[in-house]
């Protein structure tokens, strides 16, 4: 997605955004060992770990990321929100990623320690 040519004319080279929205989410994927991600719509792709849903959405002036973990009661999601004028990085998105699929492996664990201890 290009930026508006009003706003591109004040922007030096060095300021440009290095990534498209397809390539930014698929090397946001390649940094978390995935394959690329499947176009889904016009404007929309995804790709899924074993724990999260990833639906990446083209947005004016950068792109909207959906992590949803379905298997969650209850069902839960969260929203990232890119700004290509931000220069973001698709190794901290990745981790944020990360993050969040870790979170979600913790959860049942802590659950499953706790009835273990009130059992003994």
């Amino acid at each position: 997605m290009s930026l508006p040519s009003w706003l591109q004319s004040h922007l030096d080279a060095a300021a440009q955004p290095r990534y498209s929205f397809e390539s930014f989410a698929d090397e946001v994927a390649r940094r978390m060992g995935l394959p690329p991600t499947l176009v889904t719509g016009e404007f929309e792709r995804s790709s899924e770990t074993d724990h999260v849903w990833m639906v990446w959405k083209s947005d004016r002036g950068g792109a909207i990321l959906l992590l949803d973990r379905g298997d969650a009661a209850p069902r839960e999601s969260v929203v990232i929100k890119v700004c290509w004028h931000q220069a973001p990085d698709p190794g901290d998105v990745a981790a944020m990623v990360r993050a969040y699929e870790r979170r979600g492996r913790l959860r049942p664990l802590r659950s499953l320690l706790a009835r273990v201890l009130r059992r003994g």
